[in-house]
């Protein structure tokens, strides 16, 4: 028999570093709720660790389907105040690792299953197949995807050599 916490930890590696609050479903969509562990974060500038807390926000993220459920993380992060006066930045949210990064909407995985639809179909025929996955996208994106992504390493071909 598998606790409920275990249960969470199989489905969800990828919240190790958040406290899960709850788990539910509404509208067709898995529901988790979840806040920050951590008591402090660093200061991306000036790396001054903080725990002076400014105020508190949701961040909603699409992660990847379970079940054939679309999933939505509903987190709740802290903007903390830079304790370093002579650092420009006087706030900052806090990021969790490996889950959320700057301006993003998405988590790192469900982000990387949307640049491999992208890469195979784009436009179009990658937002309908995206669809289908539980994850709702415009042909837009997906091409922002491909434009985002690094071209990969060529080796420049040697001519033949003259004798």
């Amino acid at each position: 028999m598998v606790r409920c916490d275990d249960l969470v930890g199989m489905l969800f590696p990828h919240l190790d570093a958040v406290l899960v609050n709850a788990v539910f479903r509404a509208d067709e969509v898995l529901h988790v709720e979840a806040r920050t562990r951590e008591l402090g974060a660093v200061c991306p500038d000036c790396a001054t660790p903080s725990g002076r807390v400014h105020s508190t926000y949701a961040r909603h993220l699409a992660d990847g389907p379970i079940g054939d459920q679309p999933v939505w993380i509903d987190l709740t992060v802290r903007r903390l105040y830079c304790e370093n006066a002579d650092c420009p930045r006087r706030t900052f949210a806090e990021q969790v690792k490996g889950l959320t990064v700057r301006y993003g909407r998405r988590t790192s995985a469900a982000r990387r299953v949307l640049e491999a639809v992208a890469i195979a179909l784009a436009g179009r025929a990658g937002s309908r197949l995206a669809t289908i996955l539980h994850t709702r996208t415009s042909r837009m994106t997906l091409l922002r995807a491909i434009m985002d992504h690094p071209d990969p390493v060529w080796t420049v071909p040697k001519g033949p050599r003259s004798r």
